[in-house]
């Protein structure tokens, strides 16, 4: 545990959260919990990515470490060696950005007496605060990391805060202490697990960061409603887009898509009503995602370029210059969408309507039945 004298830390706590928006902290439950919960007990330390080289830890030891845990900044606090992408780093753990933690725990809507599950322990500061406010008895946390788990323990433990805390793949969320009043994920997914809808009651909330893994700018929180059938459903507009780091299910291999390789040999040419361009709304990158979830929307240049994992991609340039090539042409996916998108208004991402039931999930434009 790191041992800071109150008279340090104390001022800079009260300073970021006077820092803060004041509709976050308009609730006096969350702003107490807020207040009382040291943010430097979860980060002893944390990776600078500004430099030009790799990026740095700095420590309790380092000058401006305490300052610089108690900004309104994420801060990546493990990182590994990419497997896919040698001299790159691959971020496995963060802790959040105050002010989207204390946006979607307000999202959450809890109540005295609430059972939470929190899938994503991290650092263990988002389940202290939880727990705080709720009690420990009344948090469950989960995370696939045991790195992870056992040393969020220690640090919740140390702050006066004993929530369950489980290792283990937080698709499946946690059986053996269901069902919960509220599900919050602090990673994103691209498709929700029907686990966390079987596991919370009937007029329970499921709060989500549903992003495409091929292209991270594509997705927004959504904030989903359980109903008694055992399906949920609701939307995006959640004020807080999200941008969380994907879900791992495999502690070696993190969750990305590259394209494939491209042979112009191989390419079909022709001309598109939809140029490159195309795709620069977030509603309209967003509409072509919910049709195509395994589709990456990325660029080469000034053209955009498509691709999925079985091997098709796609190009376009700002005039709608077309390659195509694999088993599906996915531009014509893209004028489809697009079509769709226009024929709806063009609505927003938060616009979107999202669905969970035993059959997966769907996202819906405004108005679908």
């Amino acid at each position: 545990m790191t041992n800071v004298p109150r008279a340090r830390w104390g001022p800079l706590l009260e300073r970021l959260a006077d820092d803060l928006t004041p509709e976050p902290l308009s609730d006096p439950a969350w702003e107490r919990a807020f207040r009382e919960v040291p943010r430097h007990l979860f980060v002893p330390g944390y990776y600078d990515e500004t430099a030009d080289r790799d990026p740095t830890w700095v420590g309790a030891e380092d000058p401006g470490w305490l300052e610089g845990v108690y900004t309104d900044d994420s801060l990546i606090t493990q990182l590994r060696r990419h497997p896919q992408a040698p001299g790159s780093w691959w971020p496995t753990s963060s802790s959040s950005r105050p002010s989207l933690m204390v946006a979607m725990l307000h999202a959450l809507d809890v109540r005295d007496g609430h059972r939470v599950l929190e899938v994503g322990t991290g650092s263990g500061y988002n389940a202290a605060l939880l727990s705080a406010r709720l009690g420990g008895e009344n948090v469950t946390t989960v995370d696939i990391g045991p790195a992870l788990t056992s040393t969020a323990c220690r640090r919740l433990a140390g702050a006066g805060h004993l929530p369950t805390v489980v290792t283990g793949d937080g698709a499946e969320g946690a059986p053996g202490h269901a069902p919960f009043d509220r599900v919050i994920a602090t990673h994103s997914v691209e498709q929700v697990p029907y686990a966390w809808i079987a596991q919370t009651r009937p007029g329970g909330l499921v709060l989500v960061d549903v992003r495409s893994v091929g292209t991270p700018r594509v997705g927004h929180l959504a904030r989903l409603e359980v109903h008694g059938d055992g399906t949920a459903s609701g939307g995006f507009s959640v004020s807080e887009p999200g941008f969380f780091m994907p879900a791992r299910h495999d502690l070696a291999v993190p969750q990305r898509r590259f394209p494939p390789p491209m042979d112009l040999r191989d390419a079909v040419e022709r001309s598109s009503e939809i140029g490159a361009r195309a795709l620069d709304p977030p509603g309209a990158a967003f509409r072509l995602w919910a049709e195509v979830p395994d589709i990456g929307i990325t660029s080469m240049g000034r053209a955009a370029l498509l691709f999925t994992p079985d091997g098709a991609w796609a190009t376009a340039d700002e005039v709608g210059r077309v390659r195509t090539s694999g088993p599906r042409d996915l531009w014509a996916l893209a004028e489809k969408a697009q079509n769709e998108w226009e024929a709806a208004g063009r609505p927003g991402v938060e616009e979107h309507l999202i669905e969970v039931g035993p059959q997966g999930q769907r996202i819906m434009l405004p108005g679908t039945p």
